[in-house]
């Protein structure tokens, strides 16, 4: 099932998109997504059928990224779809619940910043469409209070409007659906960056695992390439920068998205403190299952997060996401045989020694413990010490980063 983004259509140009979101299409196309237009005209009117017309049938799920409706007419373009085999991300009982304003009544002119947020993640912060020339710079942490209105919300894909507020802090003006709001002067990467998040999650992939203390934040391709060029992907890192393994394997990801490899899940994700959300390192997949259903993990750490039990949280975590999965027969990782460290976390994380394939230890994972899924708390939580992850050998499972 292809995930589809349905668009305004241009009325000059039957079955193309609006010139206003032709930059949309090109990343939702980029990021493995189908895109369909609907009919602006027949839609005000209420002629949901044919405003659809030209929307392939499914089946399949669907985000619609096009202009504010009532909400009866967002709930006749959901029956309309269904009738093709379609069904929306957001439904029209989300889509209703999803405005929301703090009671202090601030005007919503006052807004200088969108935060856009898939599944409760965080994934794009750009200048509000209505925003001055001269607002203030983009915040470097959200308020507190933002994540709750989100959640209360209901709505999977979501903006928080944010207005300065006194000594450095900011407001949280209004949470609204995703689906209608207005991406302004979003550059070209960025809007790659949310329509990977959101192809991701539409495909019934994660954008960020958590259990107990930790959170995987999945990495697409374009928070990859920062990575890879020397930035931090909008992450705070427990040792100022991400560590090298990481940074190569952002590198690698971004070669196989190059390549068309890339598949949403299978790639990198930053490990995570789930309090505050330093990163400490990074860890995933040297690419989607081949043809065999074989799948192969890899991770490193910041030198000052080892010794804690961090590496073997995320493997477990990971792994255990991972073998949950139809499409993997076979989970494995491969460590230098001089790396007793990093082989304590994989046997700790349910990996068994399997043999030998250039030079390297291979394990294959068997299911951690009872089999907990990713996301219980019998998944993660093992603070021993990492057997000796503090050495100054790096703490990392495979020859490759993780990728």
């Amino acid at each position: 099932m292809t995930l589809l983004f349905l668009l305004p259509g241009d009325p000059s140009r039957p079955g193309q998109p609006a010139p206003d979101v032709d930059r949309e299409a090109r990343a939702a196309r980029a990021a493995g997504a189908q895109v369909a237009v609907t009919d602006d005209e027949a839609l005000r009117v209420g002629d949901a059928a044919q405003a659809v017309a030209g929307v392939p049938a499914g089946p399949g799920p669907a985000w619609y990224r096009g202009r504010p409706l009532t909400g009866d007419r967002y709930t006749a373009l959901a029956a309309a779809l269904a009738d093709r085999g379609r069904t929306l991300l957001t439904d029209p009982e989300q889509y209703l619940a999803a405005p929301e304003s703090p009671a202090d009544g601030t005007p919503s002119a006052a807004a200088a910043v969108r935060v856009w947020w898939v599944d409760g993640v965080p994934v794009l912060t750009t200048a509000h469409p209505h925003a001055t020339a001269d607002t203030a710079p983009l915040p470097a942490a959200l308020p507190a209070e933002v994540a709750t209105l989100v959640r209360r919300s209901g709505n999977r894909f979501v903006t928080a409007d944010l207005a300065p507020g006194t000594a450095g802090a900011w407001r949280t003006l209004a949470v609204g659906d995703g689906q209608t709001g207005g991406l302004g002067p979003a550059t070209d990467s960025e809007t790659a960056r949310l329509f990977e998040a959101l192809a991701a999650a539409g495909s019934g992939f994660p954008l960020a695992l958590t259990a107990g203390r930790l959170t995987l934040r999945a990495l697409p391709p374009t928070e990859c390439a920062r990575l890879a060029d020397g930035g931090t992907a909008g992450l705070r890192w427990v040792d100022g920068a991400p560590p090298e393994g990481t940074v190569e394997g952002a590198g690698i990801m971004v070669q196989l998205a190059a390549a068309g490899l890339y598949r949403p899940g299978w790639g990198t994700y930053a490990i995570t403190r789930a309090e505050d959300g330093v990163a400490l390192g990074g860890i995933g997949f040297h690419g989607p299952p081949d043809e065999t259903g074989t799948a192969e993990l890899g991770y490193d750490l910041s030198p000052s997060a080892r010794g804690a039990g961090w590496a073997t949280d995320a493997v477990r975590l990971l792994a255990s996401w991972a073998w949950s999965r139809p499409e993997v027969r076979t989970l494995r990782a491969a460590t230098e045989p001089a790396n007793l460290p990093s082989q304590r976390v994989l046997e700790r994380s349910g990996f068994v020694r399997t043999g030998e394939e250039a030079e390297m230890h291979v394990f294959e994972y068997g299911g951690y413990g009872s089999g907990a899924a990713a996301g219980t708390a019998e998944a993660v939580g093992d603070t021993a010490d990492d057997g000796g992850a503090r050495e100054a050998r790096s703490l990392s499972a495979g020859n490759r980063p993780p990728s």
